[in-house]
């Protein structure tokens, strides 16, 4: 097997190196134009043409996409049954094209009568609920809690905190144009259900020296704060952003719109031939550490561009350099908010599935996926097929529903380990390969009401250590919080964009820090011959740390205007949102779990890959293409296209 990996990635290299030198080039040609224009603007469009960008499958998202506009585009977004968006670019000299967007209404072969069941009412769940059911499919979502959208939520709490409004799960909109699509896939518009707005600034990045440094959108004043920190810093930032971002783009035409079913995808040049062009494959493998080496000295800015790894549980040591996406996202797309919280985002997407004809049932907890065994079903299809296909489920009461479809929304370690027992085998081996798979970080979730606002907190921040390297180790226990340690968390403000969500003159903050999920905890517990600490204990420990920071960096004594708290630990993310080990991002997202390499593997080598089982489909973070809402809904709209080939054929 790893002889055949080294081959393919040798393979990739030999075929590149041609077309990569042609596109030095020209970047070399277009550096040299851009160094003698005194235009700042100029400069930062010069250094994304440099990459090389001729096509790009990225929408748009008005005055924030101002900074990113290609020219020769054209992306069609298909989805059968829904509709398609299409974009197109006038490509006229030099001048950057002119960007329409159309809807128009797709055909879809008739799947009358047949049925789906979606297990889990999350965000992928009834994104292809709503899809399925546009289609022409009797569709039945089916959620264990009292209400749908999973991690995607806005809460308030009783016996002090009424008034208070947070956004526990998902707190800041990237990408909204996947949102959109959502929408427009079934023949809505986003904006007849949820109103979002840009945040302004971005972020502010709380160093561990006490000072700051805010995300800013305008380029210009960008490079004036990084050249204040560092000399040539500014220009360096203009060279790794338009980098990133054509990481984004072409990354997301490669691996992420088009399902990977193949090892050998790697290696196909119509999907890796025009990133590899525009970026170095070594800058996306190596970890990102070496990337932001190579463009800023100060630790500073290194942490301020690889915080992002936050948000799918990596840190910049082990997370390959194409994360680098995740900042080229927020800095060129923009931040957003849903206006109202992330409750709204579940609303809009649970009124869409029932606008399309979809029944949503609540407190209905599946306790199995049925499935049949097909008579010569294995052989004709071959590979790691198993022979059998989905009739329906079995919920928790015992009744049992059948259907010709069933899409699985909850973590995927979870359904294997807990509904999939009918596979057998091959399924009790799935369930204990993943179960050694690499996981997220877990976090302790604060969410604090306090009587007043607090000045210095913009709508996102990030909390970054000054021990750059060290404050990426997860807690494992109460001593790993000790004074004076700093350690890396995110803090929601988001009364600084709406005033709704407090009373007036207070504030509701949210804090996540990241510490050791569970399996690991006890791991470390073990190495270290010390006993796992209760959830209490670390609970205390980890408050103390936020709150000493917060003091330190000059916003005061919370404690002293804190007038709840409302704590989520491993254990409640684990058994409220099926999370397998209380890993909140899922599945790591390390090179190995990538990709093909993501479950359901598909690798086209039979001892990596998951058993298959017609019918049966996966949503949801720790699925393909990844965590976080943009990303499931761009999974749902690929797994929507598979349903329809499968059951059109």
């Amino acid at each position: 097997m790893i002889r055949r990996l080294d081959f393919a990635m040798k393979f990739l290299w030999v075929r590149l190196d041609f077309f990569r030198s042609r596109a030095r080039t020209r970047r070399r040609a277009t550096v040299a134009r851009a160094r003698s224009c005194n235009s700042t603007l100029f400069v930062f469009m010069s250094a994304m043409m440099a990459t090389g960008a001729t096509t790009t499958t990225t929408t748009t998202t008005g005055a924030a996409r101002a900074v990113s506009a290609r020219r020769g585009t054209s992306m069609v977004a298909t989805g059968t049954g829904g509709c398609a968006l299409v974009r197109r670019a006038s490509s006229r000299g030099r001048r950057v094209g002119r960007v329409t967007t159309t809807t128009t209404c797709a055909s879809s072969s008739s799947v009358d009568g047949k049925t789906a069941i979606v297990v889990g009412g999350g965000v992928g769940g009834l994104g292809v609920a709503s899809r399925l059911a546009k289609s022409g499919f009797e569709v039945t979502v089916l959620e264990k809690n009292s209400d749908v959208g999973g991690r995607c939520r806005s809460e308030t709490f009783a016996g002090g905190g009424e008034g208070y409004r947070f956004d526990t799960g998902p707190s800041l909109m990237l990408l909204p144009e996947r949102y959109r699509e959502q929408f427009t896939s079934v023949g809505e518009k986003m904006e007849d259900y949820l109103d979002i707005e840009r945040v302004d600034p971005a972020y502010r990045a709380h160093f561990g020296d006490h000072t700051t440094l805010d995300l800013l959108y305008d380029i210009v004043e960008m490079r004036k704060q990084l050249d204040d920190i560092e000399e040539g810093a500014g220009g360096r930032y203009i060279d790794w952003l338009g980098r990133a971002r054509a990481s984004l783009d072409y990354g997301v035409a490669a691996f992420i719109e088009r399902d990977a079913n193949s090892i050998l995808d790697f290696v196909d040049l119509s999907r890796v031939g025009p990133l590899a062009l525009a970026v170095n494959p070594l800058d996306l493998l190596l970890p990102q550490f070496n990337q932001m080496a190579k463009y800023f000295k100060d630790e500073r800015l290194r942490a301020l561009f690889s915080y992002q790894e936050l948000y799918v549980g990596l840190s910049p040591y082990n997370a390959p350099g194409v994360f680098s996406l995740l900042a080229a996202t927020e800095l060129t797309d923009g931040v957003w908010y849903p206006k109202g919280g992330f409750t709204k985002v579940r609303e809009s997407l649970n009124a869409l599935c029932e606008k399309m004809g979809a029944k949503v049932r609540t407190d209905s907890e599946v306790a199995e996926i049925v499935t049949e065994e097909v008579p010569g079903l294995g052989e004709q299809k071959g590979g790691t097929h198993t022979g059998r296909k989905v009739t329906g489920v079995r919920l928790k009461s015992g009744e049992v529903l059948s259907a010709d479809v069933v899409v699985a929304n909850p973590d995927l370690p979870c359904v294997w380990d807990q509904m999939l027992d009918s596979v057998g085998e091959p399924g009790k081996k799935e369930s204990e390969k993943l179960d050694k798979a690499e996981y997220s970080c877990s976090v302790l979730e604060f969410n604090w009401c306090l009587k007043k606002e607090i000045p210095g907190l913009l709508h996102h921040n990030v909390f970054l250590s000054s021990d750059y390297k060290g404050s990426w180790d997860r807690p494992a226990t109460p001593a790993d919080f000790a004074s004076p340690k700093q350690h890396n968390f995110y803090c929601h403000n988001p009364v600084y964009t709406d005033k709704t969500c407090a009373p007036e003159g207070g504030s509701s903050i949210m804090v996540l820090l990241p510490i050791c999920n569970l399996r690991e905890q006890e791991e470390i517990c073990k190495k270290r011959g010390v006993p796992v600490p209760t959830e209490t204990e670390m609970v205390e420990a980890g408050r103390q740390a936020v709150l000493r920071r917060f003091k330190e960096a000059g916003h005061g004594d919370l404690s002293e205007i804190m007038v709840h708290e409302s704590v989520t630990v491993p254990s409640e993310w684990r058994e409220k949102f099926n999370l397998k080990h209380g890993a909140v991002f899922g599945l790591s997202h390390g090179l190995l779990q990538l990709a093909a390499f993501r479950p359901p593997v598909r690798t086209g080598i039979k001892q990596l890959d998951s058993p298959v089982v017609d019918g049966l489909h996966f949503v949801g973070a720790s699925t393909r293409p990844g965590n976080g809402v943009p990303l499931v809904l761009m999974g749902v709209k690929v797994v929507h296209e598979a349903i329809m080939k499968e059951q059109t054929a």
